[in-house]
């Protein structure tokens, strides 16, 4: 079906690609760099993942980066050119400067085409909150939703997506900039998981500090639990970052436990794996406010 706008998000959102080409969602592809070799994740199309974390796992250097205004406003532009308005629905600003660029671009661009909108959503979210942001929008839009329409819907329930999710090392976040050197190693000593969410603000901060691994995973589901949503009507997402036997043991604890609609596995790929590294888990689902989730 052809619509007079197009809906676009990042590759930061990991929505799966069967998605894009499913629903017509155009994904701006995200950069990250594997030792000073540069690649942009497709979704997990062409990307083999494991091997991505195999060689986090080895020692590889790894970084991401963010796309400049010249750069968003070649990927916007021939939307504009073919007379489409554009609905971009972006990743965190209060993790990338790549959305202020989107902003530069998107003025740019309606300077240059007139009769043409682009409308700009910072979600404060990423990964799979972002995800099912994305999903939602590109349901109503099937269903005959204006863009505006869609825009207010996604503005509106932006801080109802929630994300609770626990690293397997601290290590990569040490890497990062996150932690201390000497609270990473006394952290990994005495078998401490950080417990993460996904702030109002859009940034990544610890909740708890849990003793072990099955209790860090015992810990967001319990979360999940107390601050979900009508459980039975939404699907949950599990991410997962090259553990996928232990996400699918907590899908069967979601299904017992919560019932929900439904429950989805995506894989963490390499532009969010890069700091959150091999053995992220994490629970996205909507509930009432991300302000909930606050420690």
């Amino acid at each position: 079906m052809e619509y007079s706008f197009v809906i676009t998000t990042e590759s930061n959102s990991e929505i799966p690609f069967a998605w894009e080409d499913e629903t017509g969602v155009r994904v701006l592809r995200m950069p990250y760099t594997v030792n000073d070799t540069e690649y942009y994740y497709d979704l997990g199309r062409d990307t083999d993942i494991p091997a991505f974390y195999d060689l986090m796992r080895d020692g590889a250097s790894v970084s991401t980066a963010l796309r400049n205004q010249r750069e968003v406003e070649e990927y916007f532009e021939p939307y504009l050119q073919a007379g489409k308005d554009i609905l971009h629905i972006a990743f965190s600003s209060a993790l990338s400067g790549t959305f202020n660029n989107e902003v530069l671009a998107a003025q740019e661009l309606m300077q240059r085409y007139p009769g043409r909108r682009i409308e700009l959503v910072d979600t404060l979210a990423i990964s799979g909150p972002l995800a099912q942001l994305v999903f939602e929008a590109t349901r109503m839009q099937k269903q005959g939703k204006t863009l505006d329409e869609i825009r207010d819907w996604v503005e509106e329930n932006k801080q109802r997506s929630c994300a609770l999710f626990t690293v397997d090392s601290l290590e990569y976040l040490r890497r990062g900039g996150r932690l201390s050197g000497a609270a990473a190693f006394f952290g990994t000593v005495l078998e401490i998981k950080p417990v993460l969410y996904v702030s109002p603000e859009g940034k990544l901060v610890p909740i708890e500090k849990v003793r072990g691994r099955k209790k860090a995973v015992k810990y967001i589901l319990d979360k999940c639990k107390e601050t979900i949503v009508n459980p039975q009507e939404q699907t949950i997402t599990i991410c997962q970052a090259d553990c996928m036997e232990e996400a699918l043991a907590l899908e069967k604890a979601v299904r017992e436990q919560i019932a929900p609609k439904d429950v989805r596995i995506h894989p963490v790929g390499p532009t969010i794996g890069s700091h959150c590294g091999p053995g992220t888990v994490s629970l996205i689902y909507y509930g009432k406010s991300r302000e909930t989730l606050k420690p």
